[in-house]
């Protein structure tokens, strides 16, 4: 063992000296090296981060279903309302007779949106301004039947003269684009459009990416709402340190009758509802955004929906009249929350009446890393 001073210092600030190990002098096979020990250098230390709203706390389970009384857009042109028409391109019909399973939602036409070329534009025009003061989201049904792939994107914002007023968001960032035959509820606040109380008089659409052939899709029942339709649980880091999530975590509960046989087991869950909740119509979305960018959002209307992105049942109990299931969502690769409430964050978005449930609270599962 040769003792040799590298510099060190010790934690009480007095300098060390290192040691070099050589596995001959003991008569041993090796290599000749410094003898040293591993430390992490910024000491992570485990942190619970729950999805909040400002008015209802951590209680996920709240009616965010529409109310009031809506401005009707465009349903197809069953009934008069905003004027459509292909601003650039010719790919889309205002009033196609076509069905499909469930399709049209209501009456016997809707819109179709058919292999749009990249940059082509179609819009709803009401032919006078509109205040969207008092009003709080656009709500409409969408059916995708086929070819849309991870390169379609296509995007939605208000106009006013043909001039863009706030700003454009992408419709795959709100449905499941890949759930194909299906009818689903894209539901967007005005402020996600920056649209809060300003006034337009059209909506347009882009197709914005494409990546061979674009989708065949169709949408229907196109509202302006003026309550409900998107009440935000967001958890976000506020502090200077870095948060490391390694899993989210949803808890739900509901007053849901279940057969124990000796305290061993609970009568199965259905795939096709949350809980005793029906399987719902608008769904949650759930999106994870990074620097301003949206990284993954997901539309979920029932417990099968949290399976097929992931999620796996860690626990669930039974008192013969209350039952409470836990799942948990461990990410590919830690999702990193640097300090933003705008630009780094993940949020649960209600769109449906979930009070019949007891409880729903969901929460991220990680670490603070100090800053250095």
């Amino acid at each position: 063992m040769i003792p040799v001073n590298v510099g060190g210092v010790d934690q009480d600030g007095s300098e060390t000296e290192a040691t070099l190990y050589n596995p001959k002098s003991e008569g041993r096979e090796g290599s000749v090296g410094q003898m040293v020990f591993t430390r992490s250098a910024d000491e992570p230390f485990p942190t619970l981060l729950p999805f909040i709203n400002a008015t209802y706390g951590n209680a996920i389970n709240q009616d965010g279903a529409a109310s009031g009384t809506p401005i009707n857009v465009h349903n197809g042109t069953d009934n008069a309302y905003w004027t459509g028409s292909n601003v650039v391109g010719s790919k889309v019909t205002f009033d196609s007779t076509d069905t499909g399973t469930g399709w049209p939602p209501a009456g016997t036409k809707s819109v179709k949106i058919d292999n749009p070329a990249l940059n082509d534009v179609w819009q709803f025009a009401k032919g006078s301004n509109q205040d969207l003061t008092g009003y709080n989201s656009i709500s409409m049904k969408i059916y995708i039947d086929k070819d849309w792939t991870s390169g379609d994107s296509i995007n939605i914002f208000g106009t006013i003269g043909g001039v863009l007023v706030g700003n454009a968001v992408l419709v795959e960032d709100y449905i499941d684009e890949f759930l194909f035959d299906t009818v689903q509820t894209l539901s967007i606040s005005l402020a996600d459009m920056g649209l809060t109380g300003q006034t337009i008089d059209a909506f347009r659409m882009s197709q914005v990416g494409r990546h061979g052939k674009a989708a065949l899709w169709y949408l229907d029942t196109f509202d302006i709402q003026e309550n409900g339709i998107g009440i935000e649980f967001k958890t976000f880091h506020d502090s200077d340190d870095i948060y490391i999530a390694k899993s989210l975590v949803v808890t739900l509960g509901d007053a849901l009758s279940a057969t124990l046989t000796n305290g061993a087991g609970i009568t199965p869950l259905s795939p096709i509802k949350i809980l005793g909740l029906t399987q719902l119509t608008s769904g949650l979305l759930i999106m994870i955004v990074s620097g301003g960018v949206t990284k993954f959002s997901g539309s979920i209307t029932n417990l099968g929906d949290l399976q097929s992105i992931g999620f796996v049942t860690t626990n669930k109990w039974s008192d013969g009249t209350n039952t409470q299931v836990t799942l948990e969502l461990e990410f590919s690769e830690p999702l990193v929350m640097r300090r933003s409430n705008t630009l780094d964050y993940v949020s649960v978005t209600v769109s449906d009446d979930l009070t019949g449930l007891t409880r729903f609270n969901a929460t991220l599962r990680g670490s603070v890393i100090p800053k250095l």
